[in-house]
């Protein structure tokens, strides 16, 4: 929209009066949800000057994930939180079933200044009514609704990396229990596998490529289906440390010794896979950096939400070889 936008351009595009503009805008009496979220989509379809960016410094930064039992997430916390404080800045921790969902609503609610969002798990993209009225860093996953800056490891590299030390020792039949079809990270991670195949002249049998969804659970189903298949792998790369949590213990259960008659590596570093038995060999990601990175992009963006988003290129992780591939104890 040219020039200025007015109250009155939001009232006319919600269908709503000025005063009712006011009394979202303001918080100064209760409006219906459904008028809220009309008025509030107006808003940041039109940058309206007066929405909740135009407010006060709340001096609150939430981080938006979509499951806290992940122990990948605590970590982001660690290092969020840290950084945050040397700026003056609290941190608020959301769990929400659809992340992008919760962050738009905190976006238009004036509780934080900014928002750090690991991506939603929801299938479907949900395509919001605009950019959200406050900055947005997204960590680990490109987010569905809107573009933000993304800072994230390097999955593709990562995958093919675990994969190469696998067949290095000796595996060709080497399996992947893959992430959720809809997340970028995982379709990466993905691709990663099946170019280290590739590249070393390796055959990929379909059957050797299970989906799982990010849980313990999905990887001890998955681990237990690859014994099932007419060949089975004699190696396992799983998307992520969890799902390979589950799979040592669905082999465990099933008399498979790790890693004698089945490896089993994982992606991310939790720090349980140190514990797991065998220990677990994983790709770490450098999860410090890529909070304390996430961070300053935000904070720059609260500071100036004009200025230019910073091209975020992946971070390399860290292949970190225990004794579920043969290494050391």
């Amino acid at each position: 929209m040219a020039g200025r936008v007015t109250v009155r351009d939001v009232a006319r595009r919600a269908e709503v009066s000025t005063a009712t503009v006011s009394r979202v805008v303001n918080g100064t009496a209760r409006v219906a949800e459904g008028t809220s979220r009309r008025v509030a989509a107006a808003i940041d379809e039109l940058g309206y000057p007066g929405g909740p960016a135009a407010q006060a410094r709340t001096r609150h930064v939430a981080l938006v994930v979509p499951s806290i039992t992940n122990p990948f997430f605590p970590e982001l916390v660690t290092g969020a939180r840290a950084a945050l404080a040397r700026s003056g800045y609290s941190l608020l921790l959301v769990d929400a079933e659809d992340p992008e969902a919760e962050a738009r609503r905190l976006a238009r609610s004036r509780l934080v200044d900014g928002i750090l969002l690991v991506g939603s798990h929801t299938p479907r993209p949900r395509r919001g009514p605009g950019q959200p009225r406050v900055p947005v860093v997204a960590i680990d996953r490109t987010p569905t609704s809107w573009r933000a800056p993304v800072v994230e490891c390097d999955s593709y590299q990562g995958a093919r990396t675990v994969t190469a030390h696998l067949a290095s020792t000796g595996h060709s039949r080497i399996a992947h229990l893959a992430g959720p079809a809809h997340l970028d990270v995982a379709a990466r991670r993905r691709r990663g596998y099946r170019d280290a195949l590739r590249e070393r002249g390796l055959r990929l049998d379909p059957a050797w490529v299970v989906r799982g969804d990010f849980s313990e659970e999905s990887g001890h189903r998955a681990a237990l289906r690859l014994l099932e298949v007419a060949r089975p792998p004699t190696a396992i790369f799983a998307a992520n440390d969890l799902m390979a949590v589950g799979a040592l213990a669905a082999l465990r259960g099933a008399g498979v010794r790790v890693p004698q008659d089945m490896a089993v590596a994982g992606f991310d570093g939790i720090r349980v896979g140190r514990y797991t038995l065998p220990t677990l060999t994983t790709y770490a990601q450098p999860v410090l950096d890529m909070s304390r990175r996430a961070v300053v992009l935000l904070l720059a963006a609260i500071r100036d939400p004009t200025g230019p988003s910073a091209a975020t290129p992946p971070l390399p992780g860290r292949l970190v070889v225990r004794e579920s591939t043969g290494g050391p104890p």
